[in-house]
């Protein structure tokens, strides 16, 4: 997801930018940030005129990884919904929309911290 979040970005985000995006903690994030990082996908770099912020970018290789995912996925895609009419698929979108607002909005609904 990090990657993704960075493609629409070529000059890059701040791991806060980041983390707002992906509802995700601070810390949690710099973890996969340095395994990107480790694997050449991205760079840190500190940002000009405020050395305790970091500016994320995606490098080649993370574009080029996130191409053979997106290949990957499609493909996947194709095989999973092989077979199904478009009316079975709108039958299931339908219950589905209608079981998560239950859980959204009805007696039983989740309350988020």
């Amino acid at each position: 997801m990090v990657l993704y979040h960075l493609k629409d970005h070529p000059k890059g985000l701040t791991l806060s930018e980041l983390s707002a995006r992906m509802e995700l903690s601070g810390a949690s994030l710099t973890r996969l940030v340095q395994r990107l990082e480790r694997d050449g996908m991205v760079t840190r770099r500190r940002m000009v005129g405020d050395g305790r912020s970091w500016l994320i970018a995606m490098e080649p290789s993370g574009h080029a990884a996130l191409g053979a995912f997106d290949i990957h996925a499609a493909a996947m895609r194709q095989r999973m919904f092989e077979g199904i009419s478009d009316d079975d698929l709108a039958a299931a979108l339908r219950v589905l929309k209608v079981l998560s607002s239950k859980l959204t909005h009805g007696p039983d609904a989740v309350s988020l911290p």
